[in-house]
């Protein structure tokens, strides 16, 4: 059922005091003066770009004034600026990032302004994509309600997000979870330029229903009202009975941003009418009505609001410009270490597989550490995994710790960037690799730049697996090698193992590790790679590469499957009299470059193989860095063995064996360069 509470204006059965009138009306005031000199100073062109938020402060202060900021999360979007001058931020951080500058404590500069970050007032970072704020705000709310905690989220956005996938995937896993999470939605009637009719079929908040939560309209230019809304939402989560959605009717009384012409799509008779209903001057009647504010009193704020402001742009104009572009990248970068020269020893341990080294892996951690969450789509016990790599997880270590997820790949991402950020090490399965692309904005926008974004001042502990890649009659869409396109994204570290008992230490590395790790399984090897695994916490370091064979003739890079098949091709070539080094990368990103030049320098011919496609494949990145940096070591060109330019590995074994790379065609490239 919607409901509407636009008729709420009593303070005192809203439990408000006088101060609390007065505090809420400067804020409104002091939004819109800082709006009105950000606007000025991009006219001025001291400032190259400004989001307004004129019309939206009775909707933002009237929620977050009902937020207790010392223990509940926020995830305000860019057009919130009251919000965030409600939620604890000062005029001066507004500044700040408005000017760009050093001191800008949301991303020190890194990003446009009004890009909200906060770690000490638990406002979570915002980024420009449009609705991926909302299964993060859910990963939050999980984490805080698996602890314990009776903190709430709240989490803003403009009706036009309620469009994008993201927003119904969060909506939906609140439902189920009855996660402690408000969803505020701030219906300005314009998706930049498009109107609401145009992008909305009904209300938005009718659609809360579906998703198993009440939804409230309410007039979101009066301040009490949305207050009221707010706080029923917020004690609704904190008491344990889930989500809300609230939907303000508003509207913006300038253009979008100030690189938009709003004349171009509503009229000025509109703009009037609206500016009719201008929410500032209708609560300061409502004030002088109810004997709260005087006209002295309103000078004064008048005066204090304009002092801080000037001050604001004064200390932060003149504030020292950012200069580092290329720090916090990573919250633990990988320098590179001394070159791999010698074979690694073989593991001592009890012999098994790649899915037993995986399950027995994630057991032991999640045993080690209550803040590690495994959750995905089949995860949970009975079934464990399609491959049964999690199964038992469930049974051990409880429901909340051993999930399953909707079907719904950017949701399992964005809610363990919310877990990440509130305190957990989340462990994602996505089940096959090649349907990992629906996240791909949770990973490459989001995961991947956090940390830089946010100038380091918030760091994701996660780690994504995912099975890849070819060889067991898997057909295009199940057969996929993704590496490429997450390889070349800096901020996430990619691992991709070959033996079991790489399979376990690189996993517990990437656990571990400070930032987003992806671990990327050959199922190929699932089950045909056999071998020792060290008990205990055994750990591979991300970043180094392993000599598996060593040889003066050639050496053959690679990765995952084909590195177990090269390994295989050495064997065969030594009968031949052909002595072959095998480098096995085991990290993409870092790339392991002193480990490769030493074997450019040891052999002088290179074969790099790898099963996805060739042309701008990751083997095409190794090559140039040989190119680049041991040129004058090559006796011979770079050779690169691959899948042929074809869109994904086909079904039929008689098709698969043709374009899948293998032994013999390793053996006959090698052989053929070696003859150089």
């Amino acid at each position: 059922m919607t409901l509407s509470l636009d008729s709420v204006i009593d303070h005192e059965a809203l439990g408000l005091g006088h101060d609390d009138l007065i505090e809420m009306y400067r804020l409104m005031v002091l939004a819109r003066k800082l709006d009105e000199r950000m606007w000025a100073l991009n006219r001025q062109g001291r400032v190259p770009f400004v989001v307004s938020v004129s019309g939206h402060e009775a909707t933002q202060v009237g929620a977050a004034y009902a937020v207790d900021a010392t223990k509940d999360w926020s995830l305000p979007y860019y057009r919130d600026v009251a919000f965030a001058l409600a939620a604890g931020m000062s005029a001066h951080d507004v500044f700040a990032g408005v000017f760009a500058k050093d001191i800008d404590p949301s991303s020190g500069g890194r990003q446009m302004p009004n890009h909200w970050s906060e770690p000490d007032l638990n406002i979570f970072t915002q980024s420009s994509v449009i609705g991926v704020q909302y299964p993060q705000a859910c990963g939050i709310a999980y984490e805080l309600q698996r602890s314990g905690s009776d903190a709430v989220v709240v989490v803003d956005g403009g009706e036009g997000s309620t469009s994008e996938g993201d927003w119904h995937e969060a909506m939906n896993f609140a439902g189920i979870h009855k996660l402690p999470v408000v969803f505020l939605i701030q219906n300005n009637l314009y998706a930049i330029s498009v109107p609401a009719a145009s992008e909305i079929a009904g209300e938005v908040a009718n659609r809360a229903q579906g998703y198993g939560m009440p939804g409230v309209v309410v007039d979101g230019n009066n301040v009490l009202a949305v207050y009221g809304a707010m706080s029923a939402a917020v004690e609704r989560a904190r008491s344990g009975e889930g989500p809300s959605l609230i939907e303000a009717k508003t509207y913006r009384y300038y253009a979008h941003t100030s690189d938009d012409d709003d004349k171009l799509y509503r009229s000025r008779e509109e703009v009037e009418i609206w500016r009719r209903k201008d929410p500032i001057p209708n609560f300061r009647q409502y004030l002088v009505e109810q004997r709260i504010l005087t006209e002295a009193r309103e000078r004064e704020i008048d005066d204090e609001v304009t002092a801080e402001i000037a001050a604001a742009v004064k200390a932060t104009e003149s504030a020292a410009d950012p200069m580092d572009p290329l720090s916090h990248v990573y919250a633990a970068p990988i320098e590179p270490g001394e070159a791999v020269t010698t074979i690694e020893p073989e593991p001592q341990g009890e012999t098994a597989n790649m899915i037993t080294a995986i399950n027995r892996t994630i057991h032991a951690l999640m045993a080690e550490d209550d803040d590690i969450v495994v959750f995905g789509e089949d995860v949970a016990d009975p079934k464990g995994g399609v491959f049964k790599a999690t199964q038992g997880l469930t049974e051990a270590y409880g429901a909340d710790r051993s999930f399953n997820t909707p079907l719904a790949e950017a949701l399992v991402i964005g809610v363990g960037i919310g877990m990440a950020a509130a305190g957990a090490r989340p462990l994602a399965e996505i089940q096959f690799a090649d349907f990992i692309h629906p996240g791909f904005d949770q990973i490459v926008s989001e995961l991947a730049r956090t940390h830089y974004r946010s100038n380091g001042r918030w760091a994701l502990p996660m780690t994504i697996r995912t099975p890849y890649g070819g060889g067991i009659h898997g057909a295009m869409y199940h057969s996929q090698s993704i590496e490429s396109f997450y390889a070349h994204v800096p901020g996430l570290k990619i691992v991709v193992p070959s033996t079991p008992a790489d399979m376990a230490g690189l996993l517990r590395s990437a656990v571990e590790d400070p930032d987003p790790v992806m671990v990327l399984e050959p199922k190929k090897l699932y089950r045909l790679a056999t071998g020792p695994v060290p008990a205990g916490d055994h750990r591979v370091p991300i970043g180094k590469a392993a000599l598996r064979r060593d040889g003066p003739d050639l050496t053959i890079i690679a990765y995952g499957t084909m590195a177990h098949f090269a390994v295989e091709a050495a064997d065969a070539l030594a009968e031949e009299d052909i002595d072959v080094s095998v480098l096995d990368l085991r990290s993409l990103r870092p790339l392991d470059w002193p480990s490769i030049e030493a074997a450019v320098q040891r052999t002088s011919k290179v074969l790099i193989v790898h099963e996805d496609n060739g042309f701008v494949g990751y083997g095409a990145e190794i090559a140039a860095q040989i190119a680049e940096k041991a040129f004058e070591w090559l006796d011979a060109p770079v050779r690169r063995y691959t899948a042929p330019e074809i869109p994904a590995f086909p079904f039929a074994a008689s098709l698969e064996r043709q374009v899948m790379p293998n032994t013999e065609g390793i053996v006959e490239r090698a052989r053929d360069l070696a003859r150089w």
